[in-house]
Formats: structure tokens, C-alpha cells, sequence
């Protein structure tokens, strides 16, 4: 490794979590104050009178004090409208005092890239956690920010194959969220598609319900994992969040613990985003694998075109793209402007859907004299935009400026 740190940064609504990547490429954890303290709070605070700022545990402290405003669950901050200059500086003062930590720890060695993980993936996140970076020196091309979907898939495929030879699931059971994410593996020729979904189980249980009665809590747990388990093969468990720190759970573990590993421990989704780190800065070893998830396409999408007199198509996004970022254009000569047919390939649920554009509003021109432009784009994480434009045919036959646009919902 080079002497610059490579960092992970595991950013929560409750705790803050960091990792770097030692000398050999493996991902170690980063404690503070004490050797095992690994949880960094959420937490901002600005104290009007003596005209200051404070993170982590100083500002949980100092919030106890008169004048003093604490900043708490930041991540759901950059979803708010609020003022960009008053958030930009509560997330710098957060983000430089986790620098300052992960520094300290590391000898005072630079930080030279950091890749940052949230569970909500957005537009207005990676704007305003790039931002903020950039506010703290840092160019776009040394940040990262990818969700906790994508982490648990790097960290997952950096253990032993018979860990993830069949599906694996990740408990997650905080007093924000209780979840499963579930990897699915499919190999293929050329390429390996790892799908992570993600189902959201607050409805069953919450944190006070479980504080409440932990032994309810547990037939709970224990009900949904013997029913899921009965229809999928699950050869991996992970359970993670300070609800599985309590006391109890063995209906659970007696369930889950037949014949797969299970695994407990806070600290997967910030060794994963280490792990993703080294992909993205240093040297990938998982460059065969298209990463289905939260944040990233889950569909192929492609256009049926003609070339040399044969049916083919032409890809418009794979499987795997960052869906804010999925966009193509492509121009085809039309036989007859009349339709333009399109495919979507849903590997994972093994269904394709075909939808068809209808083009007989374009002009009337002799066979091969329109040109058009097809523009798509995702304009949310589960909606897709495709605009056909008509361009004419050169000097022949100008634009009509005529179009069509179309959007599909992805199920």
C-alpha cells in the first residue's frame, strides 16, 4: 500500500464508524479515547455563547451546557431544505474532527482517499457529503460515497466463497431501522451479478418494542428467520445493530445457527466500505462483478436496432450502473419512423418486459432518410426517461423538432 491513508467512513444516523486499509490491503477498525471505543456519535454541537463548535462525544457533553444547540441524526440533514452554508459547516466540523481522529490513530499519516457510506443514496447526499469534502481540501476524484447495500456486498465477497456460495442475509436491528438486506450471488460467463435487496421490517418490530419485551422480541426475529429460511438456502447470517447487543435472542440463534455461519458485530458495513475503498483506489479485485443494490441499477435496459441487415440491440444502462449517473444517447437511421422497441432485463427475477415507442407522429420521409436521437436517463432510483428526437436527414430534410418521451416505472 502507498503511505497515504485509504479510509472508510461508516456514516449513521446513531453512531459513526471508521476503518482504514493497513499495509497488506485488510481493513482495520479505528478506535478513539479507549482501544475498544468504535462508536463515534452523530453529533454536532454549537454553543452560541463562547462561539463554538464540538463533535462526537465532546458535543454530547457540551450540549448539556446553557447556549448550546446539539445537531443530531446529520445524515437525514442533507435530505432537509435547509440552509447550505449552516449545514455545510456542521458537516464540516463533523467530518474534520473524524480526519483528525482517524489521523491520530494512524501516526499522523495522510488521509489520501475516503469513501463514505450512508444507508439513504441519493442526489442531495452525494452532493452535500462531496461538498463538504471539497470544503475540507479535498478533490471530487478522492471521495467515494456508496450505500450500506453496496458495503455489505464488498465486505461479503472479501470473506471465504463458502460463506456466500448460497444466499446470505444481514440483520440489522438499530433504534432507526430494523432490516434484511439479502446477497444473492449468479454466476455467469463473462460477468457475476451480487444483488442485494433490501426488506424493511420495522413494521414487525421496533428497538422499544424489543426493550419492552425482549423474549417477544425474539419469537419475532425467530418466526421471520424459520420462514424465510424454509423457502431460501442461506448458507451466511450477519447480525448486526445494538439490538442483537442485548441479552436473549436464543430462539434466534438456535434457528439460525443450523447448519451456516452467523456472524455478529457492528463493525461489517464499515469494514466493507475499506473494502470498497481498495476497489475504487487502489487495485479492485472484483472487477467481474456487477453490483446489483440500493444506489445502483438493477435492470438492463436495451434498444432493438439493425446492423449490416441483422436483428441485434444496442445497451441504453447494464445492471450495476450508479443510477444518478446512467445515461446514454445513441442516433439511429429509421427504415420507417413508425416504432422504436426497447427491453428490460430483470436477471435476478429471470423476466424480461418489452415496450415499444410509437413514432408515426414524425414526417413521412423515403425509407432511411430520418435520423433520430434517443436520450435515456434514470430520473429517480426506479423510473427510467427515454425522449426520441427527430433529426432530420443533413441537408435533405431539416429537424421537425418533433420528440417523444416516455416513462417507465421499474417494479
Amino acid at each position: 500500500m502507498s503511505k497515504g491513508i485509504i479510509l472508510g467512513i461508516d456514516f449513521s444516523m446513531d453512531f459513526t464508524q471508521m476503518a482504514y486499509l493497513d499495509d497488506e490491503g485488510n481493513p482495520q477498525s479505528i478506535s478513539f479515547g479507549t482501544e475498544d471505543n468504535y462508536l463515534i456519535p452523530t453529533v454536532v454541537c454549537y454553543n452560541s455563547e463562547l462561539k463554538e463548535w464540538s463533535a462526537g462525544e465532546e458535543a454530547i457533553n457540551k450540549g448539556r451546557l446553557g447556549n448550546s444547540k446539539l445537531y443530531k441524526e446529520l445524515p437525514a440533514m442533507l435530505n432537509e431544505e435547509t440552509d447550505k452554508e449552516k449545514l455545510y459547516h456542521i458537516l464540516t466540523t463533523y467530518m474534520s474532527y473524524l480526519l483528525k481522529i482517524a489521523v491520530n490513530f494512524c501516526n499522523g499519516r495522510l488521509i489520501k482517499n475516503v469513501l463514505i457510506t450512508v444507508d439513504d443514496m441519493n442526489p442531495a447526499v452525494i452532493e452535500g457529503i462531496t461538498e463538504t469534502f471539497v470544503q475540507l481540501g479535498y478533490s471530487q476524484e478522492d471521495i467515494k460515497i456508496i450505500s450500506h447495500s453496496e458495503s455489505f456486498v464488498y465486505y461479503v465477497l472479501n470473506q471465504n466463497k463458502d460463506i456466500w456460495i448460497n444466499q446470505v442475509y444481514f440483520l440489522n436491528f438499530t433504534k432507526y431501522d430494523f432490516s434484511c438486506r439479502k446477497l444473492n450471488v449468479i454466476k455467469g460467463r463473462q460477468f457475476h451479478v451480487a444483488d442485494v435487496s433490501v426488506e424493511n421490517l420495522n413494521d414487525r418490530l421496533s428497538f422499544s418494542m424489543m426493550e419492552e419485551s425482549p423474549e417477544a422480541a425474539d419469537v419475532v426475529v425467530a418466526d421471520y428467520m424459520e420462514e424465510q429460511l424454509k423457502k431460501n438456502v442461506v448458507s451466511g447470517v450477519f447480525l448486526s445493530g445494538e439490538g442483537f447487543y442485548t441479552d436473549g435472542w436464543q430462539k434466534t440463534l438456535s434457528v439460525i445457527c443450523r447448519n451456516r455461519r452467523v456472524f455478529k458485530g457492528n463493525n461489517l458495513i464499515v469494514k466493507g466500505a475499506a473494502y470498497g475503498a481498495k476497489e475504487f483506489f487502489y487495485t479492485p479485485v472484483l472487477d467481474k462483478y456487477l453490483i446489483s443494490c440500493k444506489g445502483r441499477t438493477r435492470v438492463k435496459v436495451t434498444m432493438a436496432v439493425k446492423h449490416k441487415e441483422r436483428d441485434t440491440s444496442v445497451t441504453l444502462s447494464n445492471i450495476g450502473d450508479y443510477w444518478y449517473q446512467a445515461r446514454s444517447r445513441v442516433e439511429c437511421i429509421m427504415e420507417q419512423p413508425a416504432e422504436a422497441s426497447f427491453e428490460i432485463h430483470d436477471i435476478m427475477n429471470h423476466r424480461n418486459e418489452s415496450f415499444k415507442m410509437d413514432l408515426t407522429g414524425f414526417p413521412k420521409r423515403p425509407s432511411k432518410t430520418t435520423r433520430i436521437e434517443v436520450n435515456f436517463r434514470y430520473i429517480s432510483e426506479n423510473t427510467i426517461e427515454i425522449e426520441i428526437r427527430d433529426l432530420g436527414f443533413g441537408e435533405f430534410f431539416k429537424s421537425s423538432g418533433m420528440a417523444v418521451k416516455k416513462e417507465i416505472t421499474l417494479e
